[in-house]
């Protein structure tokens, strides 16, 4: 005995006079001339691709199953810009039915254009947020430049979208959005992957006739001076950034095996440069229970006993291996290459 659908009908017969359920007859697709965003309900979202999309999405959303509907997609859209038809084919399964099947709805389109409140603002040219990048050191370097420049191409596109401008300044870059959240977003990512600290402030621009402030935000953004790889003072010893990850810097205290994750706030707070560092590359020529021997091989080219007591071994250090010998507070690092 073939499925009834509703206890009367097949599937075919089903689809044929009720389909997968009752469609729009009429879809609205607001999109962005420049940016391809499109508004629906009073909000605006990012562009999914073309207006086949957009109408997919719409169509989707307006759409209302039958109660014998299992379930249904958007297959395929085809628009008549012609005669402003979307032609909609759905796949879907109707309930107590093994196969999947095919059913084709159209709906009079209407398609305006208007700017999205993202590149209304890019227009006017005036910043909502600007987010000054610095260093700890003062001007930024070009490794420095590198790593600003790296953070924002690999933003998302609904993040991009916000920057107006881009300026390199003799300090460093300002960065000009027209959003403040997606500001706080973006200089959130320079804390999270970079370790810069952050400070924020406001300043008025205008006031509505409706009383309301119309404020200007500016977020500092001071790269440190830690970067993976660099030599640390970690209250009064010195250790090595491995990393800097999702607001925490990772660091290792030379000798030790033991990583220690810190804030970035409180590496800020807890690390500083390595001052008076004496450095000189050595060759190591013996170990012994209460000394290593070195030579210099720069510099004055000293033989050097160093005490076991005060120095500290980091890395494959063995006899003839090459090394760096750094002199801090009293303390030699004997640190393999």
């Amino acid at each position: 005995m073939p499925t009834l659908v509703d206890g009367r009908l097949c599937p075919e017969c089903y689809l044929e006079l009720y389909g997968f359920g009752e469609s729009p007859r009429e879809i609205t697709v607001t999109v962005c001339p420049r940016c391809g965003s499109y508004r629906f309900q009073g909000n605006w979202y990012p562009s999914p691709g073309g207006i086949e999309d957009v109408v997919a999405l719409i169509f989707q959303a307006l759409f209302k199953p039958h109660e014998y509907t299992e379930y249904y997609r958007v297959d395929k859209v085809e628009i008549d810009y012609e005669n402003s038809v979307a032609v909609i084919r759905l796949v879907g399964r109707l309930k107590g039915d093994s196969a999947e099947r095919t059913a084709i709805y159209t709906a009079r389109l209407i398609i305006k254009k208007q700017l999205c409140p993202t590149c209304l603002k890019k227009a006017s040219g005036a910043p909502s947020a600007i987010i000054q990048v610095r260093s700890y050191h003062g001007k930024l370097d070009e490794e420095e430049r590198t790593a600003v420049a790296q953070l924002l191409s690999g933003l998302d596109a609904g993040l991009r979208s916000a920057i107006i401008s881009t300026n390199s300044v003799r300090e460093g870059i300002d960065i000009n959005l027209v959003d403040q959240n997606i500001a706080r977003t973006i200089a959130n990512r320079f804390r999270s992957k970079l370790g810069a600290l952050i400070k924020e402030s406001h300043k008025l621009v205008t006031q509505r006739r409706d009383g309301r402030k119309v404020t200007r935000l500016t977020l500092s953004v001071r790269l440190p001076f830690f970067t993976p790889g660099a030599l640390v003072d970690y209250r009064g010893s010195l250790a090595r950034v491995e990393d800097i990850d999702h607001g925490y810097v990772i660091l290792r205290i030379l000798g030790a095996k033991n990583r220690r994750r810190l804030r970035v706030e409180e590496a800020w707070r807890t690390l500083s440069e390595p001052k008076e560092l004496e450095r000189s590359k050595i060759v190591i020529t013996a170990l012994e229970p209460g000394w290593v021997h070195v030579q210099e091989i720069s510099g004055a080219y000293n033989y050097l006993e160093l005490p076991r007591s005060s120095t500290v071994l980091e890395g494959d250090v063995r006899p003839g291996k090459d090394a760096i010998l750094i002199k801090f507070r009293d303390k030699y690092y004997v640190i393999a290459e």
